[in-house]
């Protein structure tokens, strides 16, 4: 029950009891109980509160007072009344106006103005949330329970009644039936509610639109329109439909797709084709700039505020999405990972990849030594003091390997000691005047049984028994090469901006006695062999393990390079060398980053480098933190490996990097041809794959075919290597003359001058040492999801 007060009248005497009842006498003596109650209140719209007269007697309320916390309280007879008095018959009501929160609120009745009073209060009710500034004085009193409220109307025509017994939230409910000074009559609102609202916004790439059905009831979409101003409007059922239906039920999402959208619009959802009508807009939404066409109609219609826009999104792919509340451009914000089909809050899961880029340059060049000197033709040295003599071009950082047989064995053959072959240019001083005989020694190729005078080299190709040891060793009790030979290596620096040249002059000392038999110790025949100029270990073999089949045990039976040297001069489908690469260059510090649009944000291909992009600095200077956060201020993944400094051939960068899924994300990196003006190799504009068709995460190394080696436009070219405009070899950055071609362009032809290959030809650039086309040959990207 409500809580009463009661009046104690006696005749003659007046005073004031200090009861929990607030006595207050009448002349007439005699005590009246009243019960007076809060009994509908209306606080959308146009405000007021009914007090409702429970009592058998008439109440003079005229001292009570309203309050709905410190500072917002009224005293009943400083109100004008819209209905009846503050004398109220028994049965009676009296309705005030009150301004009253739209949405929330606790509101008590008092007898008087001590609102902290539990014994004051007499009646309250609180709608929209708990927690109200007198709901704990209402639970004192024992009038609320904590924490309960009434839920707010939802429209503003209705009110909250009182249901005329007990207390709390559940003895009031809206009504549609409002009944200013009258009885209460409970008319439940009809809760269907009709809402569609524009929610998600791709302008750029995917011109797509999303509608959310954010009411309780179904709708049918098909005869509403989409406009962006005169002549340009589709109707739904007309449109191309990405997902969803136009059937849309309560809490589901129609996407289309409209080409016609552009970066700066205003997008109206209309219920029918009277654009310039506000009461046939439902929707709007302005991007990119005010003033849009229909603009003043959403305006007029309550739903836009004149001027305002939504900023323009940073990248093609992100979306514009609605916040659920509000008629602002504040309401809306860019997703850079877009949700159609779903709620604009729904998680957005990740895999995380694991990303290495290595440097491959290898096999640089490639020479055979076949004819004696002075000799019209092709042959061994089987005699003291013949020589072989071959020349050949190449620059610090080369490792030297030269091949020949013993030619009086089965599968013996001389190769350097050192399984990383020999250094050219050991402290940066080429190899002048220098016998590396004594870097050599005798190997053991796995492939024939030994020591059959009848199945050396005379006898055929191929002819000896196969040996049961087929791993590849060295022999035994053999000493070194200068036991055999002199390998003496002179050279000659270069007067122009090309490599030096370095002549080799094998000399046999150790031929065999032609009076005795011959045999693998009767001597040293040396025949026709090779020379490999690369940068990796291990070019050739590897010890303890089997020939690799590609052509030494050409060299080691039969003393015959030819199927060595053209596997290593192979070229692919486009003519273009399959395993030799271009150049000796170190790469510099790299970067990664994942894009979502269709083509790459960092540069395109036949366009100007972006001034702010970090593009010139990395492809001049190897400085990639220019890119780093140009790329990372689009919002989107960017990772730096965990090395630090330049890799140099064999070596790799690895990176960490957390990428959405489902949202067509594509791999870009970059790092520089360092021994250039302004090359950098960098995937093509499209990216490299991450996801597959079906969602899941690639691995493997199959996309470095889409690697390529470019020039940013940015400075004069000069020879690889040689540039004093080049960074190892200038004095600070940006040195060089600008490129009168100022586009970003495939390198289609490379003139090597550091290895005497001359112009290795490829039109689109290609980079991946495994690509079948052929190609420069100097780096693997491998992905590998986590």
């Amino acid at each position: 029950m409500k809580k009463k007060l009661t009046y104690l009248i006696m005749a003659m005497v007046v005073f004031a009891s200090c009861s929990d009842d607030d006595d207050v006498v009448t002349p007439d003596g005699g005590s009246t109980e009243i019960d007076v109650v809060l009994n509908e209140v209306k606080y959308q719209g146009t405000d007021w509160v009914e007090i409702f007269n429970k009592g058998t007697e008439e109440a003079d309320i005229s001292d009570y007072w309203l309050c709905l916390g410190p500072g917002t309280y009224v005293q009943l007879s400083d109100v004008t009344p819209l209905s009846g008095t503050t004398t109220i018959p028994a049965g009676g009501y009296l309705v005030v106006p009150y301004e009253l929160n739209d949405t929330s609120g606790g509101l008590g009745l008092y007898s008087t103005d001590q609102f902290a009073s539990a014994d004051a209060i007499v009646d309250f009710v609180q709608y929209g949330e708990a927690g109200s500034a007198r709901e704990n004085v209402a639970v004192a009193a024992g009038i609320w329970t904590e924490g309960e409220f009434v839920p707010t109307v939802r429209n503003e025509d209705n009110s909250i009644v009182f249901d005329g017994d007990g207390n709390g939230a559940a003895n009031w409910a809206e009504t549609t039936t409002v009944t200013l000074g009258e009885e209460n009559v409970l008319t439940m609102p009809n809760n269907d509610v009709r809402s569609i609202v524009i929610n998600e916004v791709n302008y750029g790439e995917g011109k797509q639109i999303e509608l959310w059905n954010n009411g309780t009831v179904a709708v049918d979409l098909a005869p509403y329109w989409l406009c962006l101003g005169p002549g340009r409007y589709v109707q739904i059922e007309n449109a191309t439909v990405i997902s969803g239906t136009a059937q849309l039920a309560a809490g589901e999402f129609l996407v289309v797709n409209w080409d016609q959208l552009g970066d700066s619009e205003g997008l109206g959802l209309y219920s029918s084709n009277s654009f310039a009508s506000a009461d046939a807009i439902i929707d709007f939404v302005q991007w990119g700039a005010a003033g849009s066409a229909r603009e003043n109609v959403a305006v007029t219609a309550g739903i836009w505020t004149e001027g305002e826009f939504v900023q323009s999104v940073r990248l093609p792919s992100y979306s514009i999405a609605y916040d659920g509340e509000g008629n602002a451009a504040s309401d809306w914000s860019e997703v850079i990972n877009p949700t159609f089909g779903m709620g604009n809050a729904t998680p957005i899961n990740s895999t995380t990849f694991s990303i290495t880029i290595k440097n491959t340059i290898n096999y640089l060049n490639v020479h055979t030594f076949t004819t004696p000197v002075g000799a019209g033709s092709p042959g061994p040295l089987a005699t003291n003091n013949a020589q072989y003599q071959i020349s050949f071009k190449a620059v610090p950082g080369t490792k030297f390997t030269p091949v020949t047989m013993m030619g009086n064995s089965n599968d013996w053959f001389l190769a350097p000691t050192d399984l990383a072959g020999i250094d050219l240019f050991p402290g940066g001083t080429a190899l002048n005047g220098v016998d590396i005989a004594d870097q050599l020694s005798l190997y053991d190729l796995g492939t024939e049984a030994d020591g059959d005078p009848a199945t050396f080299p005379t006898a055929g190709e191929n002819v000896g028994p196969a040996d049961s040891n087929t791993s590849v060793r060295l022999v035994p009790g053999r000493g070194t090469g200068d036991i055999y030979m002199t390998a003496i290596l002179n050279y000659a620096a270069s007067g122009g901006n090309e490599a030096g040249t370095f002549t080799l002059t094998i000399t046999a000392i150790n031929a065999p006695d032609a009076g005795m038999p011959a045999s693998q110790n009767n001597g040293f025949v040396i025949t026709p062999g090779i020379v490999v100029l690369h940068a990796q270990s291990d070019p050739l073999f590897t010890l303890g393990e089997v020939d690799r089949g590609v052509g030494l045990e050409g060299i080691a039976e039969d003393g015959m390079p030819g199927a060595l040297y053209d596997w290593f001069t192979e070229t692919g489908s486009q003519g273009t060398p399959l395993r030799l690469s271009s150049s000796l260059t170190p790469f510099s510090p790299a970067l990664i980053y994942a894009f979502n649009t269709e083509k790459d944000p960092w540069f395109t291909q036949g366009d100007a480098a972006k001034g702010a992009s970090g593009i010139e600095e990395i492809a001049e200077d190897g400085n990639r933190m220019v890119a780093y956060n140009y790329l990372k201020d689009f919002g989107i993944p960017v990772a730096l490996p965990a090395e630090n400094g330049p890799i140099g051939p064999g070596g790799s960068y690895t990176f960490t990097i957390e990428v959405p899924q489902g949202q067509n994300y594509k791999l870009g990196f970059g790092t520089m041809f360092v021994k250039s003006n302004d090359w950098f190799i960098s995937n093509n504009n499209v990216g490299l794959t991450l996801f597959n068709e079906d969602g899941s995460a690639f691995s493997g190394n199959s996309i470095s075919s889409n690697t390529y080696l470019y020039d940013a436009g940015t400075e004069e070219d000069q020879p690889v290597g040689f540039g004093d405009n080049q960074v190892m070899n200038q004095g600070s950055d940006n040195m060089g003359p600008a490129d009168a071609n100022t586009m970003i362009r495939r390198v289609s032809s490379l003139d090597d001058v550091q290895f005497g290959k001359r112009v290795i030809n490829s039109a689109p650039g290609v980079t991946w040492s495994g690509d079948p086309r052929g190609g420069y040959n100097i780096i693997d990207i491998n992905i590998q999801p986590q």
